[in-house]
């Protein structure tokens, strides 16, 4: 795959991993997925932390509260390494270095 390539936030029909170039007007809609995902996670652990406080909340809301919990950090982890894909991208790192040598950084 081109390294020019930016892996989506979602799958092919056989589960493999999708790809677009740049430009391809697919940028924001997988902006906005990988925003969405991040915003549930967020709601979901404020959630968690509100019911682990009930002292009603049975052992099977907080069972599946955790497995909610946990599908929803796999979800940030995979929206982490796209990103870091895309900052480790060839074209982001030059770009770094111009900036950092014109700001005079190391």
């Amino acid at each position: 795959m081109s390294e020019s390539m930016r892996r989506l936030p979602w799958t092919g029909p056989g589960g493999s991993a999708e790809y677009a170039a740049p430009g391809e007007g697919v940028d924001v809609i997988a902006d906005r997925t990988e925003t969405h995902i991040i915003s549930t996670a967020r709601n979901d652990a404020a959630y968690a932390l509100t019911m682990s406080q009930r002292p009603e909340a049975t052992r099977e809301e907080l069972c599946a509260l955790v497995a909610k919990l946990a599908g929803a950090v796999k979800d940030v982890a995979e929206v982490a390494e796209l990103r870091g894909e895309r900052l480790n991208n060839p074209a982001a790192r030059a770009l770094e270095d111009a900036l950092r040598s014109v700001l005079g950084q190391h």
